[in-house]
């Protein structure tokens, strides 16, 4: 009967420890949650409600965060169009004045990301970091 409980014991420790695996790291939920905030003014900021800090599996948090079967890593975010607003950058009477100024730092939480999309996310003017940015760059190309 004692080997029988040790054995639960340890079945439901290896268990515990298991599921914690299956999240990602704390590191880069928190790199998403910066990167959230940074687009909190933009028009389709709704697209990253599901980046949530309560969810510790950033890898659930919808098609624009893909992670590694294996590591659990981001590997990929899609930011694409989430600075941009159809209605008003298709109308020539409104300036549409949301423009961004990319502060690479966000990235840098991601080792193992191998795609970034940010197009249409009206990136202008100088970048900030940039010598970070192509760290960056340099690092996705070179996978």
């Amino acid at each position: 009967m004692r080997q029988l409980l040790q054995v639960w014991m340890l079945l439901m420790a290896l268990a515990f420890v298991n599921d914690r695996c299956h999240c990602c790291l704390q590191e880069e939920r928190s790199g998403l949650l910066e990167i959230k905030a940074w687009f909190s003014h933009a028009p389709r900021f709704y697209e990253l409600e599901d980046w949530d800090k309560d969810d510790l599996n950033c890898c659930n948090w919808g098609y624009r965060v893909a992670c590694d079967n294996t590591t659990n890593r981001v590997i990929e975010l899609d930011l694409a169009y989430v600075n941009y607003d159809a209605f008003v950058a298709y109308d020539a009477f409104v300036k549409y004045d949301a423009d961004l100024y990319l502060n690479a730092s966000l990235f840098l939480p991601f080792k193992e990301l191998e795609t970034l999309y940010l197009s249409n996310n009206q990136l202008v003017g100088g970048l900030k970091n940039q010598g970070s940015l192509l760290s960056i760059l340099f690092s996705l190309h070179r996978n």
